[in-house]
């Protein structure tokens, strides 16, 4: 292990962060999505510093596949939208970059700063402020392609070792800044198959209220990513046990009571983490949360439903979640298909517009 030091404002050395080599980490550069390789590759030929970051590196460490490789650099958003045809700038509190390749998109953040004043703007920073600002030590470690080095400012790659979820901002503000990141403690705990420490839960419990007052997108964005791991049941139960499932998607909590739920969603897992299903196709993630719900309404012996009238049902009982219209369609249209049945107009035909006047009617 290598040790970073620096000064101090009043001029004493101290320690930084931690370096691990190759030898001590044993990440090889065949292990890492080649995309996510280019995309370094090239942001550093442009002159730029460029890191892989967060649960990639942690997955890698845990012998893990990753199912996202996100990139930070000291490019700014219009810098990196320069390099890479196609990409976009998103976000309005902090800009970053998707860049898209095949099926794939890859997100690439600037640095932040850790400034309070900056921290509802674009104001970016080092990479060391970068990594105080995160959530959790085990998701804040950068992976240097080049060097083939991981670089860790807050201790996170021990905590890995340990199987320990700490988090870098203090206990009293961390759920009070931002509720979702309950959600990321329990999902960060199981995917390292580890514990969430006393008083961390006991601050999950007293601020699990306030996840009820976060946006629709962001829990939307926060399923989604469970669905992804290949542990949504675990979550998902784990969710259930601290209360939180009940608070967050109350209709999803009450279907689970039923065996058969966890069932479909162990057997759902066991296919992502095969690669037998896609983790990129929301219309495929959302199938297991509402298979059990569509075959409840008993549509076999109810023919005069409609595809609107089913898309309609299940908006409602994915409430609070917002998924795109077209994927909830694709996958009521997927389940259909599976369990044979057929709806009159499953194919939903848009109105045609009055004379004179455009069709807002939304697509679906």
């Amino acid at each position: 292990m290598i040790v970073r030091y620096a000064s101090n404002d009043k001029g004493k050395t101290k320690k930084i962060a931690e370096i691990y080599t190759k030898e001590e980490h044993k990440i090889e550069p065949w292990d890492i999505d080649s995309q996510a390789l280019f995309i370094c590759n090239k942001l550093r030929r442009a002159g730029y510093k460029s890191y892989i970051i967060g649960g990639a590196i942690r997955d890698l460490l845990l012998k893990k596949q990753p199912k996202d490789f996100d990139i930070v650099t000291d490019a700014y958003p219009t810098g990196i939208k320069k390099l890479f045809r196609g990409s976009r700038i998103i976000g309005k509190r902090f800009k970053l970059v998707h860049v898209p390749f095949s099926k794939n998109i890859y997100e690439v953040s600037t640095f932040r700063s850790s400034h309070k004043e900056n921290y509802d703007n674009n104001n970016f920073g080092t990479m060391a402020e970068d990594a105080w600002r995160r959530d959790f030590t085990v998701n804040a470690l950068y992976y240097c392609p080049k060097e083939e080095q991981i670089i860790d400012f807050t201790g996170g790659y021990k905590d890995l070792k340990k199987r320990a979820v700490k988090p870098i901002i203090p206990l009293n503000t961390i759920f009070i800044e931002d509720p979702v990141r309950i959600i990321r403690a329990i999902k960060y705990s199981v995917a390292i198959n580890g514990n969430i420490a006393l008083l961390l839960k006991m601050r999950i419990k007293k601020h699990a209220k306030e996840l009820t007052g976060c946006s629709t997108s962001r829990l939307t964005e926060e399923a989604i990513k469970i669905m992804k791991t290949g542990n949504a049941s675990i979550i998902f139960k784990k969710l259930s046990s601290f209360g939180i499932l009940k608070l967050i998607f109350p209709n999803i909590y009450n279907l689970q009571k039923h065996n058969c739920f966890y069932e479909n969603l162990n057997n759902f897992d066991n296919e992502i983490k095969s690669g037998i299903l896609p983790r990129s196709e929301i219309s495929v993630l959302l199938q297991p949360l509402i298979e059990n719900f569509i075959l409840n309404i008993d549509l076999k012996n109810n023919p005069e439903k409609t595809m609107k009238d089913v898309m309609d049902e299940v908006k409602s009982f994915l409430k609070p979640l917002t998924p795109p219209n077209n994927d909830i369609a694709e996958a009521i249209k997927s389940i259909l298909k599976r369990n044979k049945i057929k709806l009159k107009n499953i194919f939903i035909a848009r109105p045609k517009p009055e004379k004179g006047r455009r069709s807002r009617t939304p697509k679906v």
